[in-house]
């Protein structure tokens, strides 16, 4: 049987903590100050059995803040109201808390039925709860009237939680763990303490986790769960986590603890909002307001972009920047309460945490459903080339489903699993092709680009630009000659007096340096002619076989390096090895240009380094 959290909800003195007493028999206010003023501040903690906690909230308007953070850890709502009173402010305030953060499974416990000896008037306020509880889809186990004093209806409610608690299946195969931390304190011999409810995944003593938005990682010392130790702990689970070497000021309620590296903190965020129908807030834009992001509250601003407000009841897409950086995961649930004076304005669901310009331009468009939204991220992001590990740590909550989306939209991953779709390869071609015409139009002389300038120019890994430019040798709209690429509709241009000037000046000037190597940095320096015009001559001319590069730092016209490989095969005719001072010799160079020379011989193959000397390469003869 799955652990299961349920949390109270409802106004201040309908019984919420007595009610809790009588189901589990543990006073949950423990504070002095509640027992003085007869009320719950804080959250109080209580268990039904070894597998079901009951999270008690404050019901009082000024402690909405503790109520929402025990809201964060619950799976189902226990909501109570008094039958002299009837549904409250704070009992419709909890309610759209549970409903914002996506706790749509309840029972409901009529308490304080022994002031009421008027049966029908229970009657209407049975039917007032359930009107209101249908109006917002909620699923009603139960509802049980309850007198706390006797005891009736205690028993009836303890089965009901009990019978439909076993019957809840948790799912627990999420790889990445992570806790919102509701407590935590100092346990003299063991240290720091936190306790929370496993939002997901698992995690075992020795595991280390990370504590955010602090980013210290800290090792598990040891795990209990409803009081008991126990060697790890899964999704669902309500449990007090030991951590070694932290101090106590840097794990206060609002933290969370994660697998490392996986959740990054954020001061902004793309969410979908959806503004309760019981207010009078309009949210507009710049507001500041109150966040509460499981057991946090951070303040923040909204940035609307395509309307002026939303109004009670309104549904839309906007940017949240918040004060500080927190930790935030795509699809957290979380509430909205206005700056001042405080009250639940509504709440929204986190869709995107990183992004960019391009996603800006389109928030409006960004899906609800995870798996459309990944879609169109993924569409959206398709220059970023991210890999399938970095979207499962984005898609946090759903990265067990990532690969079958992945198969299911005919996702496309490389060697160095970069994803991208068919659409993403469409848009790298024309990109690419735009890119070749503006390269061919200012770079007349050049005959095509290499991928590696293509690759540095678009940003693009080169798994993603491979790709692109096989689709687009395939189908014959670019063409490949000496590895550069260019558009198979271009050709060189009639050349103008001044190119064919610098085209039989450099030939010569590289020409007349016979076997000495030119440096490629002395000829950019040649006065005559602007820099940028001696590299495209020089691209010109390599185009053609005019001239040859050796390590990419020298050059040598064609004719003396074929001259130079024919010396050499007549050199090795007579001799097993070749020392610098030898090809001095035949070649009349210098050791400056001879050490260049001869270790780009040995790359390609014409001779083979044997110590200081060289002997005959495999490919002098090819």
């Amino acid at each position: 049987m799955s652990q299961v959290v349920i949390g109270t909800a409802g106004h201040i003195d309908h019984g919420k903590t007595s009610l809790v007493k009588s189901l589990t028999g543990i006073e949950t206010d423990s504070f002095p100050e509640e027992k003085r003023r007869g009320m719950t501040i804080d959250l109080g903690f209580a268990y039904l059995n070894q597998n079901i906690t009951i999270i008690d909230v404050p019901g009082h308007e000024k402690f909405i803040k503790n109520m929402t953070a025990g809201a964060a850890n619950i799976h189902f709502g226990l909501i109570v109201v008094a039958a002299d009173d009837g549904i409250m402010p704070q009992t419709i305030e909890h309610i759209d808390i549970l409903n914002i953060l996506g706790i749509k499974k309840v029972w409901v416990a009529i308490t304080k039925i022994d002031l009421i000896k008027d049966d029908e008037w229970i009657d209407l306020i049975d039917l007032e709860i359930h009107e209101t509880l249908t109006r917002y889809n909620f699923e009603i186990f139960s509802c049980e009237r309850i007198n706390n004093l006797s005891g009736l209806g205690v028993n009836s409610l303890r089965s009901s939680i009990i019978s439909h608690a076993q019957l809840t299946s948790i799912n627990k195969s999420l790889q990445y763990f992570k806790m919102n931390v509701d407590r935590s304190f100092i346990k003299k011999g063991f240290g720091a303490v936190v306790t929370g409810t496993v939002d997901q995944g698992k995690a075992k003593i020795g595991d280390t986790i990370e504590i955010l938005p602090n980013n210290v990682l800290s090792k598990i010392r040891g795990i209990q769960t409803h009081g008991k130790d126990t060697q790890s702990i899964v999704t669902g689970d309500r449990a007090a986590v030991n951590l070694s070497n932290v101090k106590l000021e840097g794990l206060q309620r609002g933290r969370v603890i994660a697998s490392p590296g996986i959740i990054k903190n954020t001061r902004q965020i793309v969410a979908k909002i959806n503004i309760v129908n019981h207010t009078n807030w309009v949210l507009k834009n710049h507001q500041r307001v109150r966040l509460h992001f499981g057991t946090s509250e951070i303040f923040g601003r909204t940035f609307i972009k395509n309307k002026k407000e939303f109004k009670k009841g309104q549904k839309g897409n906007l940017i949240l920047r918040f004060e500080t950086e927190i930790p935030v995961c795509l699809d957290d649930r979380f509430v909205i309460r206005s700056y001042s004076p405080m009250q639940t304005i509504g709440g929204g669901i986190v869709l995107h945490t990183y992004f960019d310009n391009k996603i800006l331009k389109s928030i409006d468009k960004i899906p609800l459903l995870p798996k459309k939204r990944f879609i169109f991220l993924l569409e959206s992001a398709w220059e970023h080339s991210i890999t399938l590990n970095n979207w499962k740590k984005l898609f946090f909550k759903v990265s067990d489903k990532i690969e079958s989306w992945c198969k299911e939209f005919d996702v496309q991953i490389t060697d160095s699993n970069i994803l991208f779709t068919l659409q993403n390869i469409e848009k790298g071609k024309l990109k690419v092709q735009s890119f070749l015409k503006v390269f061919h139009a200012t770079n007349s002389l050049r005959g095509g680009v290499s991928m590696e300038t293509i690759s540095s120019s678009m940003g693009w890994h080169q798994d993603f630009l491979k790709r692109v430019l096989k689709s687009l040798t395939d189908e014959k709209k670019v063409g490949k000659l000496n590895d550069l690429y260019s558009l198979s509709s271009y050709s060189l241009q009639t050349f103008s007096k001044l190119q064919l000037e610098q085209i039989r000046f450099l030939e010569e000037y590289i020409k007349n340096s016979e076997f000495v190597l030119i440096e490629k940095t002395s000829i950019t320096k040649i006065k005559k002619y602007k820099q940028s015009e001696i590299l495209d001559t020089i691209h010109f001319l390599k185009s053609k076989n005019k001239i040859k590069d050796i390590g990419n730092k020298f050059l040598i016209h064609k004719d003396h390096f074929s001259a130079l490989i024919s010396n050499l095969k007549k050199y090795f005719s007579y001799s097993n090895e070749l020392s610098i001072q030898d090809l001095k010799k035949i070649s009349g160079i210098t050791r400056k240009t001879a050490i260049p020379l001869l270790e780009f011989l040995d790359e390609a193959g014409y001779t083979i380094r044997k110590e200081n000397n060289r002997i005959l390469g495999p490919n002098l003869y090819d």
